[in-house]
């Protein structure tokens, strides 16, 4: 329910990641039809921001990740969303002008916890996406790549903030899937 949503309100990156580490570490880990030592982490938007955390503060965890649209440094992400939308920013993750709050925006956002990255990594965006602008992920892909990390990047000139065209979403999922099998099988 909506009480439940509103938990990671000003709580970005915080026990929702603890969440899924702990399902990986004290569930999946432990049933033997699963090899966690071959995992995988995507996610899109949010869930892209949140891939981006796992990989980045756990990353003896996965051995591939795919961001799909995810923020990469929050500061810079509050600042290139819509004007519209950042009074609501300001709210529900936080102000970057107010110190207190800065200051959880930088631990919070992946680009301070990505020069851990220890597994190949795919990024996608959409040239047009004027929720996380493509500059996030492009600033994502320079940085890692020039710190000396495995990063794939696959930008859509006609896409937004989703992969919404036929021929891209194709060419999206069988690129994540060859991704993964390239990754993950031994």
């Amino acid at each position: 329910g909506l009480s439940f949503t509103k938990q990671v309100d000003r709580d970005w990156g915080g026990q929702d990641r603890l969440d899924h580490v702990h399902a990986m570490r004290e569930f999946l880990a432990k049933d033997p039809r699963l090899d966690t030592k071959r995992a995988g982490v995507v996610g899109r938007s949010y869930g892209g921001y949140m891939t981006l955390m796992l990989a980045g503060q756990h990353p003896e965890l996965w051995s591939a990740a795919v961001d799909m649209f995810g923020p990469y440094d929050l500061i810079t992400f509050s600042q290139r969303i819509p004007e519209t939308w950042k009074p609501y920013f300001r709210i529900a993750l936080g102000d970057p002008e107010n110190e207190t709050d800065r200051k959880f925006l930088i631990d919070r956002s992946p680009s301070t916890h990505l020069h851990q990255l220890a597994c190949p990594m795919m990024v996608i965006q959409g040239k047009n996406d004027p929720r996380v602008v493509e500059h996030e992920s492009r600033d994502l892909v320079e940085n890692l790549r020039s710190i000396g990390k495995d990063i794939d990047y696959l930008m859509f000139a006609n896409e937004g903030h989703d992969v919404l065209k036929y021929e891209n979403r194709v060419t999206c999922y069988n690129a994540i899937t060859n991704y993964f099998k390239k990754h993950l099988m031994v």
